[in-house]
């Protein structure tokens, strides 16, 4: 059940709420509750099954990784990696053999040990077919990481081997991944499919109290925590689908935090004396992908005409200057962003050429193009008005959007297999890993299509792949950032998505909230979150 949030140090008082905290509690800054509001209905937390920032972000409360971003420092940039299950590892010589000198003294919140075995068994569900704990639906969610391992082995109770199939120097990176955090292997054989994420089991600095399926959620402090104890007790996530209503909830107290706050959201609340707006600046992009099977997004002519048919400095007003225009493929805070600078085509709004390319396609005009969009969900808040000012431009040039509102666990699901033929794209955005330039394979490699990847509207390039494979491999730093470059640049041309714009990913966080930085990251560390 939804517990209210308990100041026990305010005024020297101690609150009881629903009879929880009775008056002889003593005084102490950890008798807190901090709560959360989630944009979107409550995924079942399983962070190899999962893609959405939704649960990937409650994840990281319950899970750890062997590596791990380091989220205490603010800035731009792509946060350092740091040690986390994983105390230290070395990379052979050739590029291909990690070792993993692995924590001692860690355990689940199940009891079991956390060992090389454990790592293994994890890495069973995602490889080995012959294995009980295999799970399809997981090792197609993970691909992007482990269509590169050859072999994982236990050295010992302390070391894990991990072998690659060719040398690929952003492993470490993806390691960070919140969808490869470390599950109990006791909890891996007990439950099958959703039932794991509705028993969610891992070493990280909260664990599973109690959970209303979809809406409430409460963890509770991990005491054993490796990184040491929590500084509050209970951290509750709340599913507040409503952006009006999520707004409402922080200002009158019932939320502590809205971790992916809309430009309505941070207008309405950013005044208010006792709440702050916290911008993370971190690498991402919104777009609409496009389907390359579908009639008219099939031609390469049609897809750039769409990209010039819309008016990017609209959007931007729409979201109080909070989303910037993004006429490209390379979001700011991108390893290559520098690079890509006047290199990489970014689309700028010029109905006459979009019209000029629609003449030359000799589609008859006007043409249905029906997506799917979500009516709520992480930066989504603003999603009906967006897809009507798009729709606008594009009228104007001859093409008649037709949005399909859904809630947004809903689209993503709906769209997870890949586009049916029917379905021209959906409005959607990728902030997960976007600062790194294996962002480009992950999201416009062929072999991520459906069901090894998020590849979801079938682009294929040979030209782009062959680059793609090249840099993964590439040792040299300015020779693979060059051929992350020509990558980026003929994705460009090719136009498979409507590039539309990148979000500061504003955070909205109660004043006496303490312990969450600026990091470039739309993901909080838990761990740290004291409430004065």
């Amino acid at each position: 059940m939804f517990r209210s949030r308990l100041r026990l140090h305010v005024a020297g008082m101690a609150l009881m709420a629903f009879g929880v905290i009775g008056a002889g509690v003593p005084h102490t800054a950890w008798a807190e509750t901090v709560t959360v509001g989630s944009e979107a209905a409550l995924p079942p937390l399983d962070p190899q099954r999962t893609t959405g920032s939704v649960g990937l972000r409650i994840a990281a409360a319950i899970f750890d990784t062997l590596v791990r971003e380091d989220l205490s420092k603010g800035g731009s940039g792509v946060p350092d990696i740091a040690p986390a299950l994983a105390e230290s590892w070395n990379v052979s010589d050739d590029g291909l053999t990690y070792t993993f000198k692995l924590r001692k003294g860690v355990s689940f919140h199940d009891g079991a040990a956390f060992d090389a075995q454990a790592v293994q068994t994890n890495f069973d569900r995602l490889l080995d077919k012959a294995s009980p704990v295999f799970d399809e639906r997981a090792s197609s969610t993970m691909a992007f990481v482990t269509r590169w391992i050859a072999s994982t082995r236990v050295v010992d109770a302390q070391t894990f081997e991990l072998v690659l199939k060719e040398p690929f120097s952003g492993l470490p990176r993806l390691l960070t991944d919140r969808s490869m955090s470390i599950i109990s292997p006791d909890a891996l054989a007990k439950y099958e499919g959703d039932e794991l994420g509705f028993h969610p089991v891992g070493t990280g600095p909260f664990k599973l109290g109690t959970l209303d399926q979809g809406q409430v959620l409460t963890l509770e402090r991990n005491d054993d925590y490796w990184r040491g104890a929590p500084k509050i007790d209970t951290l509750v996530f709340k599913a507040v689908t409503d952006p009006t209503a999520l707004a409402i909830a922080m200002q009158t107290g019932v939320l502590d935090i809205i971790p992916s706050a809309s430009a309505e959201q941070v207008a309405q609340l950013a005044n208010e004396p006792d709440l702050k707006v916290q911008y993370t600046d971190a690498a991402n992009f919104y777009f609409i992908r496009l389907n390359m099977n579908a009639e008219h997004t099939n031609d390469v002519r049609f897809r750039q005409a769409l990209n010039y048919a819309v008016n990017r400095d609209f959007i931007s007003a729409l979201f109080g200057g909070q989303a910037v225009p993004r006429g490209g493929p390379v979001p700011a805070g991108n390893e290559i962003t520098e690079l890509a600078s006047g290199k990489v085509k970014e689309y700028a709004y010029d109905p006459e050429k979009a019209k000029a390319l629609l003449a030359e396609t000799g589609f008859e005009t006007p043409i249905e193009l029906e997506i799917l969009a979500p009516n709520n969900g992480p930066g989504f808040g603003l999603s009906p008005q967006l897809m009507v000012l798009v729709q606008q431009d594009l009228a104007a040039v001859g093409v008649d959007l037709k949005p399909r509102l859904l809630e947004f666990t809903t689209m993503i699901s709906t769209e997870r297999p890949g586009y049916a033929d029917d379905v021209h794209g959906s409005y959607n955005g990728w902030v997960t890993g976007a600062g790194s330039a294996y962002v480009f394979e992950r999201l416009f490699a062929s072999a991520q299509q459906p069901p090894q990847g998020v590849n979801r509207g079938w682009y294929k390039n040979v030209e782009v792949d062959e680059n793609l494979n090249a840099a993964r491999s590439e040792q040299d730093g300015a020779k693979r950032s060059a051929l992350y470059l020509a990558a980026a640049a003929k994705i460009a041309e090719d136009a498979p998505y409507v590039f539309l714009y990148q979000d500061r990913l504003p955070r909205i966080i109660r004043s006496n909230i303490k312990g969450i930085e600026p990091a470039a990251s739309v993901y909080i560390d838990f761990s740290q979150v004291s409430v004065d």
